[in-house]
């Protein structure tokens, strides 16, 4: 009887654990990224007929792998004020892997976007997912 008790008890404790560690691991693979952790450059936007297409590199800095790395563009005027934002279409790079650099495409309904007159842009990982 003594010897049931104790592989009750250690039972217990043990799906305790298991089950305690699934949510650690699982709240630790939801968190975002940190914008930090990554480069995002834009190399050239096009107005393509009614579309806004804007390309770029998203560069990973950090030591982990990173799946659906979503990325947002603001535009600015010349004054610094902001004027509008996009994560568009296509915003999502697939995967980044660790110390890598992968290309991105986002497109954009133009008339979605007001940009006409836009001087500097800021684009960061707005989400993502460790693999």
């Amino acid at each position: 009887m003594k010897n049931l008790n104790t592989v009750k008890a250690i039972s217990s404790v043990l799906l305790t654990a298991g089950i305690l560690g699934f949510f650690y691991f699982s709240t630790k693979q939801m968190e975002g990224p940190n914008p930090d952790d990554f480069k995002v450059e834009i190399t050239k936007i096009e107005k393509r007929d009614e579309l806004l297409a804007i390309f770029g590199t998203v560069e990973n800095l950090s030591d982990e792998d990173w799946q659906s790395v979503g990325i947002q563009v603001e535009f600015y005027d010349e004054a610094g004020q902001f004027l509008d934002e996009t994560s568009g279409y296509g915003g999502n790079v697939p995967i980044v892997r660790s110390k890598s650099k992968e290309n991105f495409k986002i497109t954009e309904p133009t008339i979605l976007t007001v940009i006409d007159d836009y001087e500097t842009t800021k684009a960061t990982v707005s989400n993502g997912y460790r693999r």
